[in-house]
């Protein structure tokens, strides 16, 4: 039989805290590593761009499928991107709560939100982080101004979840866009109709940037965490979102709940997402292309 340690059940944050003081976690991780990160792309044959992230023990599948639509009055040389993002309740062990269980939401904690608040979060994470990047020229996806434009929906549904489903989320839909394909499209003006050139030939969605989250959790006032998983995120009380587009630009810096961080806080915080910005873009990223 395996052996219990009686107050990891008993004192789960104690327990903890043990390990933090020693400047390591329960998983042999300083408190700055991230998990192990691998990417395949091209996992699902039936959209124009996927991938498959494996965050240590979070999972999270991007599919993106493009589609021709007439472009929107106020935008008419651009086409548009949709994000959604499902964390179904069996995705994890703790079940999260569902909305007629619930009717407050805690922005301190992912895991005390209920499915649809994460759910409506993350989308707009991850719609934001495109906006603010600018990774994608959307006067790109206008085939005729005012007639016929591409719009890609970005799927994302985390398959287990082992805490910050947010940074695995960012890394499969840069990779999935980063292997979309879209196919040569021309409109007929005469016949008010969009031609496909046959046979098929297809082309790259250029990227201008290559956006990388980076979540910091706060259990303490003095202490700061990279990439927790879930048993660490039930500790947690404040967390920022850093993104960065290269090692030296940041995009976007969120946080949310829980106490405020001093300059110095915030200037690890910083110098933490630099550099897993630049680790993800050399070691996963570019291994991929």
């Amino acid at each position: 039989m395996q052996d219990i340690d009686i107050n990891k059940a008993t004192e789960p944050y104690e327990y903890y805290l043990k390990f933090i003081k020693e400047n390591c976690r329960p998983d042999n991780r300083r408190l700055s590593d991230i998990r192990p990160c691998n990417v395949t792309t091209n996992c699902i044959n039936t959209v124009n761009g996927s991938s498959l992230v494996k965050l240590g023990s979070t999972n999270v599948i991007c599919g993106i499928n493009a589609r021709l639509c007439r472009p929107k009055e106020d935008r008419p040389n651009k086409g548009y991107i949709v994000c959604n993002v499902e964390v179904p309740a069996l995705c994890s062990s703790k079940n999260f709560k569902s909305s007629t269980q619930s009717s407050s939401f805690s922005q301190s904690s992912v895991s005390s939100s209920t499915i649809e608040q994460t759910q409506a979060m993350l989308s707009q994470l991850m719609q934001d982080i495109l906006t603010e990047s600018k990774c994608i020229n959307e006067e790109e996806l206008c085939i005729k101004v005012g007639k016929l434009s591409w719009v890609l929906f970005i799927d994302l549904i985390c398959l287990n979840n082992d805490g910050n489903v947010q940074d695995a989320c960012c890394v499969a839909m840069v990779s999935a866009l980063k292997n979309l394909r879209l196919y040569q499209i021309e409109y007929n003006e005469e016949e008010d109709k969009p031609v496909v050139k046959y046979p098929l030939e297809y082309k790259s969605l250029i990227l201008y940037n290559e956006p990388v989250l980076t979540t910091l959790f706060a259990i303490e006032e003095n202490i700061l965490l990279t990439d927790p998983n879930k048993h660490e995120e039930d500790f947690m009380k404040t967390f920022v979102h850093i993104c960065t587009i290269d090692s030296q630009k940041i995009c976007l810096i969120r946080k949310l709940g829980g106490f405020c961080l001093k300059i110095e806080q915030l200037n690890m915080c910083i110098t933490r997402a630099l550099d897993n910005g630049k680790y993800i873009r050399e070691n996963v990223y570019k291994n991929k292309y």
